[in-house]
């Protein structure tokens, strides 16, 4: 059963065991997996948390922006207190992660983003449709979606208002302030546009500096390719270690067999870095 944070009369869902958590398979497939490794390969705790408008938490979906859900990790990591924690966020939680390990250094270790969508807002704006009114009068827009039955997800506008508040890939230096160092590993065909005076690293050293960990599919079908190059690029502006960690094949869901595998090898390497377990 989860246990229960409360901030401005609504509750936000949180677990140290999330054998049934969530509300999507690739969402249960992804939290069991990572509980399950954290815990019994790595002997960690792990937490697992449900934003406002999803699963246990306060069903009020609509009221909710990007501020409510940072907010919500915000929380969750005060109430953890002082341990060191290494933060897994995919898609829009890998949005959230970067901002949490901003606000929270002292706190946040370590990263793990999965088919991470920062700003991906700018996109919604491009494609978002007309939809109407809530019954309190708030504009609604549909967020085409492949991912839901309905074809598209229905929220206020105000979302993609306080997302613009959030961006921060639009200038440059955004990130320099993350105190997570990130190496660069990825197909080996881009990797010299990091590496100076075209000098490939060594596989070796990549792994040994590597704490903040990104992966994403070519194929991804959310987030384009051009994103995730512009978050290298400013990863790698901040003069820390970055590894990224190119697919060529799967989805933006990233929770094939295959996926879930890689993602674990990935979250031991940050946390035997991050943590030095």
């Amino acid at each position: 059963m989860p246990q229960y944070l409360v901030r401005n009369g609504c509750r936000i869902a949180y677990t140290k065991v999330p054998a049934q958590w969530g509300r999507h398979g690739d969402i249960v497939d992804k939290a069991r997996e990572l509980e399950q490794f954290a815990t019994r390969q790595l002997g960690c705790t792990y937490w697992a948390l449900e934003y406002q408008g999803h699963g246990d938490s306060s069903p009020n979906f609509l009221e909710c922006t990007l501020a409510t859900w940072l907010e919500d990790v915000l929380q969750l990591l005060d109430a953890i207190g002082s341990q060191r924690q290494v933060l897994v966020g995919s898609s829009l939680g890998a949005w959230l992660a970067l901002h949490a390990a901003l606000r929270r250094p002292h706190l946040v270790q370590g990263l793990l983003l999965l088919a991470p969508a920062p700003d991906i807002s700018l996109h919604w704006q491009q494609v978002a449709q007309p939809a109407g009114a809530d019954a309190a009068g708030y504009e609604l827009v549909r967020l085409p979606s492949d991912y839901v039955e309905e074809g598209g997800i229905r929220v206020r506008r105000q979302l993609l208002e306080d997302a613009s508040q959030h961006f921060l890939l639009l200038h440059t230096g955004q990130l320099e302030a993350l105190t997570c160092p990130v190496a660069v590993m990825h197909r080996w065909g881009l990797c010299r546009r990091f590496a100076p005076s075209g000098v490939l690293p060594s596989l070796e050293d990549v792994v040994r500096r590597a704490f903040q960990r990104q992966l994403h599919t070519l194929r991804d079908d959310v987030v384009p390719l051009e994103a995730v190059q512009r978050l290298a690029d400013e990863l790698q502006r901040s003069s820390r270690a970055f590894h990224l960690e190119l697919l060529p094949d799967g989805n933006h869901r990233l929770s094939r067999e295959q996926d879930l595998g890689l993602m674990c090898r990935l979250l031991r390497q940050v946390a035997k870095q991050a943590l030095a377990l």
